[in-house]
């Protein structure tokens, strides 16, 4: 069943609106008519069943039939500071990492930075259509923030209110994931760090291990920016949240 992202504003009596992007997806992509079912999901992370009951050149009406509130989201909630990449491989990584549960994604600039750090606030909004259509195609019930770009001394800074730093780094210094030791407490937030295609400078490394982050590495292979975010996702949403079917609400 087709399903769309609104505002929880958006909902109102048993209606909820549909405008915007959504609606165009909806109307001009889809074809949608009166009648047809649709699923809505909003921004408090509740899911609806409802019916079109009205079209008009700019929103649809949609009658709620049945609200729920899925736990299809991570109890890990995982920021994403990623290296800006070349071209368009951002693209991915936002679709992928909202696939697999990230709660937020921080582009940054650092030394050895290759994209365009500068037009990165410009393509932030398309960043943000990415995640909702990712979000929609996955099921999940949250859209992930993307945040406005850093510079990576701001990173180190941003990342401290998480209860575990995770800098993933194929130099000298590092301890592999497998090899990394628990937490005293079993960390509710992790913030993840990802060099862009240049990697980190000698100085970023160790103003991020000054900091309280690990340096941990992946493997033997040197793995492209863009596989390396999806891995480290996948990694710390394997051992502290819900990927494989393991939930951490248990634990």
């Amino acid at each position: 069943m087709p399903r769309f992202f609104v505002s929880a504003s958006d909902i109102a009596d048993g209606t909820a609106s549909v405008g915007g992007t959504e609606f165009r997806h909806l109307q001009r992509v889809l074809r949608l008519r009166e009648g047809d079912h649709v699923t809505l999901f909003d921004d408090a992370g509740k899911e609806h069943a409802g019916i079109i009951v009205s079209l008009s050149p700019r929103v649809a009406l949609v009658r709620v039939t049945e609200s729920t509130t899925p736990q299809r989201e991570s109890p890990l909630a995982v920021t994403l500071y990623q290296g800006i990449p070349k071209g368009r491989k951002m693209d991915l990584v936002v679709e992928k990492a909202t696939e697999l549960g990230v709660h937020a994604i921080v582009p940054f600039s650092s030394a050895f930075s290759l994209g365009a750090g500068a037009s990165a606030g410009v393509k932030r909004e398309r960043w943000e259509r990415i995640a909702v259509a990712a979000a929609k195609q996955s099921g999940r019930t949250q859209v992930p923030t993307i945040a406005p770009p850093l510079a990576f001394a701001e990173v180190v800074r941003a990342a401290a209110e998480h209860d575990l730093r995770v800098l993933f780094f194929e130099g000298a210094g590092t301890v592999p994931f497998a090899a990394l030791g628990e937490p005293s407490t079993r960390p509710r937030t992790v913030a993840i760090a990802i060099g862009p295609e240049g990697g980190f400078s000698r100085d970023e490394t160790t103003a991020a291990r000054d900091a309280g982050f690990m340096l941990v590495d992946m493997g033997p292979r040197i793995l492209r920016t863009e596989t390396a975010a999806l891995v480290a996702l996948a990694l710390v949403q394997a051992r502290w949240g819900d990927l494989g079917g393991r939930d951490a609400r248990s634990d």
